[in-house]
């Protein structure tokens, strides 16, 4: 146990900036929601729908979908074999994690939870919104997670974090944007990701060798 934490302790530390950013964001939502309910900030994101919004969020979603893992994983493996072997198998942990929960928590999606203020909500034109229970934690911002931590962690400059970190963060507000989730399974989802991501790599440090940069 004490060489695993000693080992975790070196993984956060290849992950300083990433970790101050998501750590930053952690504590605006978490005070946010001391002062907002769950319907209040539902709706409050619903109104903040453009055209361009509309287009550009219905593809950034996809980066967290499971086609975006496996293209980006493929692509790793042949050209950063050891990068892509650690994001593979961290994309299956934390997936394994997030669909356990969803199975456990069983939270319904806001199409379901709001089915009686259906005609006061925004859905984006051409995108299928999910009705059941499996809202709570979202899957694409624990996958889009992953990958930023497992990026973040290899790369020779640290300072490409920021963009794995925007880009996930992007990811998950798309979620609520497209209204498939709510703001707490989004940085549940986060919170997640990072954390069963940094896990993962604390476990795999030694069968990795030195890391491999970016």
């Amino acid at each position: 146990m004490k060489d695993f934490l000693q080992r975790f302790l070196k993984v956060s530390q290849q992950l300083t900036y990433f970790l101050w950013t998501s750590a930053i964001l952690l504590i605006a939502v978490l005070t946010t929601r001391l002062f907002v309910s769950r319907t209040d900030a539902y709706f409050y994101i619903n109104r903040l729908h453009t055209p361009f919004g509309d287009f550009f969020f219905s593809y950034v979603t996809e980066l967290g979908s499971v086609s975006a893992a496996v293209l980006i994983s493929l692509l790793l493996l042949i050209f950063k074999r050891r990068i892509g072997w650690a994001l593979a198998t961290a994309y299956l942990f934390t997936s394994a994690i997030s669909f356990s929960l969803k199975v456990l928590v069983g939270f319904p999606r806001p199409h379901r939870y709001f089915f009686t203020r259906l005609h006061d909500i925004y859905f984006v034109p051409g995108i299928t919104v999910l009705d059941n229970f499996r809202s709570f934690p979202s899957g694409h911002t624990v996958c889009a997670f992953t990958a930023a931590t497992v990026l973040s962690y290899f790369a020779r400059n640290k300072h490409w974090s920021w963009l794995y970190f925007a880009l996930a963060a992007l990811t998950g507000y798309s979620r609520m944007y497209l209204s498939q989730h709510f703001l707490e399974d989004v940085i549940a989802g986060m919170v997640l990701g990072v954390f069963f991501t940094m896990v993962w790599l604390t476990f795999i440090t030694g069968k990795l060798g030195e890391e491999s940069g970016l």
